[in-house]
C-alpha cells in the first residue's frame, strides 16, 4: 500500500505523462515486482501526417488505384483521403502539406478531360506558392503513344516550378501497370516513413488489386483475332460522309461491357514499325449481340498538300475490310463509362459516331428489363442521309426502350443547330430528370462539342435552379465526382 505522500507524488507524475507512458509505467512496475529490470522508455513515435490523394482519370483506372492507395496508406498508419483533381483549386493545394497525384494520360500527352482546368490553373500560377507542399506523382499511360505519360511528367514539372518538393521519385507505368502498383506503393510508404520518422514496420498490403483485363484478347500486349462478319455504310448516297457499321466475331470468347472500347491493331508500316492502336467505342450489347462486337466507324478524310484526298490510317483500314477478313483486337475497359443501376434514368448525348456506345446502352437495358428511362440527343448534318441507325431508334421508341429522342441536323436549315441547342430547348424537363437522379453521358468530339455541352448544362442549371455561374460549375463538378456526369470524348 502507498502512504498519502507517495500517492500524492504518484498522482503528480501521472498528470505529466501521456497515456502510452502510463501503460508503459504499469508494465514497468509489474516487471519490477517480478524481479525483471527494464532500463529505458521506448521512444515516442512521431505522429504521421495526413495525405491528400488526387486522381485524374479518363477510364477509371486512376480512380480505382487511388482507392487502393488510400487503403494502403491507412494500413501504414497515415490519415488519407482521395478526390478528383477537377475539385482541386490552387488555393486548396497551398493549404496541403503532403499530396500524392495519380494521373492518367489521354491521347498524345494530354491530361484527362476532367483535369484540364486544373492543369490550366497550375500553368497560369506564378511564384513559389506551393513551397509548403511535399508530393509524389504516379503516371499511367501507354508506351505505344509518342508522348508516354505526358500528363504526369507535365504535372511533376509544374509542381516543382511552383516550389513543391518531391518525396518520392516520379513513377510512370505502362498498360500492364497492375503488375507494378504494389511495389510502387511499398516504395512510397518507405519514402514517407523515412521522411516523417515512422518507426513501425510496414504492414503487408491488404487492399484489393483493381480488376484489369490481362488474358488473351484483353490487352494490347496480347490481342485476339476477330473476323469481319458484316460491314455496311450507314449514310445514304447524298451524304458527305461514309460511316460504317462493322460486325466482328472474335476467335475466342471476348468479354466486354457496354461503354468499353475496342482496340484495333494496325499492320506494320513501311518503316517496319507497328502504328499506335486505335480505340473505337463498342456499339453493341454483350447480352443482345452474343458472340459479336459492333463498331461505328467514320472514314476520316483530309486534304493533302498536293490537293488529293487523304484518309485516316485506322478508319481506312477498317473501311476496306471485307467479310471474312481478319483484324487483331483487344478490349480497352472504361471503368467510368458504365450503365447505372437498372432503375436509374440516363441522358445520352452523342452526335455523329458518338452515338456508338448508346446503341449498346439501349439494347442492353432493354435486354435486362431496366426500368430506368432513356433519353437520347443525336445530331449530324442531314436528316435524310445521316440519321445513323434510324430504324433501330424508331423501333426502340415504339417498344418503350427509348423514352425520348431529340435530333439536331445542322445543315437542314439556314442556321446551324447542334445537340446543345436541343438541350437548351428542353431545359426544364432535362433539369427535372437530373434532379431525379439521372446520369448524363457524353460521347463524341472533345472540341468543340463536349465544351459546348458543358456550357449548355451550366446554362440549364443556372436558369432552372437559380444559381450563379460558380454554383452551377460546382453542381456539375459534384455530378462528375458522383459518376453521374461521364464523358468519353476524343
Amino acid at each position: 500500500m502507498l502512504d498519502a505522500s507517495q500517492k500524492t507524488l504518484l498522482n503528480q507524475l501521472l498528470a505529466t505523462i501521456t497515456r502510452d507512458q502510463q501503460l508503459w509505467l504499469s508494465g514497468y512496475l509489474w516487471g519490477k515486482a517480478e524481479g525483471n529490470e527494464i532500463t529505458a522508455l521506448p521512444a515516442q513515435q512521431k505522429e504521421k501526417p495526413a495525405i491528400e490523394i488526387f486522381y485524374a482519370t479518363e477510364t477509371g483506372n486512376a480512380k480505382a488505384l487511388a482507392l487502393q492507395l488510400m487503403n494502403r496508406l491507412k494500413n501504414a498508419g497515415y490519415k488519407a483521403k482521395n478526390s478528383a483533381v477537377n475539385r482541386v483549386k490552387i488555393d486548396t493545394l497551398t493549404q496541403c502539406t503532403l499530396a500524392v497525384f495519380l494521373i492518367s494520360t489521354h491521347g498524345e500527352g494530354d491530361p484527362p478531360t476532367s483535369a484540364q482546368s486544373f492543369f490550366d490553373s497550375l500553368r497560369n500560377a506564378q511564384g513559389t506558392i506551393l513551397g509548403d507542399l511535399s508530393y509524389a506523382v504516379l503516371g499511367l499511360g501507354d508506351s505505344s503513344y509518342t508522348i508516354f505519360c505526358g500528363a504526369a511528367t507535365t504535372l511533376d514539372a509544374q509542381l516543382a516550378r511552383l516550389g513543391a518538393r518531391s518525396v518520392h521519385p516520379i513513377t510512370l507505368l505502362d498498360v500492364d501497370y497492375a503488375a507494378h502498383t504494389d511495389r510502387w506503393m511499398d516504395g512510397l510508404v518507405q519514402s514517407l516513413d523515412s521522411k516523417y520518422g515512422a518507426t513501425t514496420s510496414t504492414p503487408t498490403t491488404t487492399a484489393t488489386t483493381p480488376t484489369v483485363h490481362t488474358g488473351k484478347g484483353y490487352s494490347r500486349l496480347e490481342p485476339i483475332e476477330a473476323t469481319v462478319q458484316h460491314s455496311v455504310i450507314l449514310n445514304d448516297r447524298d451524304s458527305n460522309k461514309q460511316t460504317y457499321h462493322i460486325e466482328l466475331i472474335p476467335s475466342a470468347p471476348l468479354a466486354y461491357a457496354c461503354g468499353d472500347a475496342l482496340g484495333i491493331m494496325l499492320p506494320v508500316g513501311d518503316d517496319g514499325k507497328e502504328p499506335t492502336p486505335r480505340l473505337y467505342s463498342i456499339a453493341s450489347s454483350p447480352l443482345a449481340h452474343k458472340g459479336e462486337i459492333h463498331l461505328t466507324v467514320a472514314l476520316a478524310t483530309h486534304k493533302n498538300a498536293d490537293g488529293t484526298v487523304g484518309y485516316g490510317l485506322a478508319s481506312k483500314y477498317l473501311a476496306d475490310m471485307q467479310e471474312g477478313d481478319i483484324v487483331r483486337v483487344y478490349v480497352a475497359q472504361n471503368q467510368l463509362f458504365k450503365l447505372p443501376a437498372m432503375d436509374v434514368d440516363i441522358i445520352m448525348i452523342g452526335p455523329g459516331t458518338g452515338i456508338a456506345p448508346f446503341r449498346g446502352f439501349v439494347y442492353e437495358r432493354a435486354e435486362r428489363g431496366d426500368t430506368g428511362r432513356n433519353w437520347l440527343f443525336f445530331g449530324d448534318q442531314h436528316a435524310h442521309c445521316d440519321f445513323l441507325y434510324q430504324a433501330e431508334w424508331q423501333e426502340h421508341l415504339a417498344t418503350g426502350a427509348l423514352t425520348h429522342i431529340d435530333l439536331a441536323f445542322s445543315r437542314d436549315q439556314e442556321h446551324k443547330v447542334y445537340v446543345q441547342h436541343k438541350m437548351l430547348e428542353r431545359a426544364s424537363e432535362l433539369m427535372a430528370w437530373i434532379r431525379g437522379g439521372a446520369s448524363i453521358y457524353v460521347c463524341g468530339a472533345k472540341d468543340p462539342m463536349s465544351h459546348d455541352v458543358d456550357a449548355a448544362l451550366r446554362q440549364i442549371i443556372i436558369s432552372q435552379e437559380k444559381m450563379s455561374d460558380a454554383q452551377a460549375t460546382d453542381y456539375l463538378a459534384d455530378l462528375l465526382e458522383l459518376g453521374r456526369y461521364v464523358k468519353d470524348v476524343y
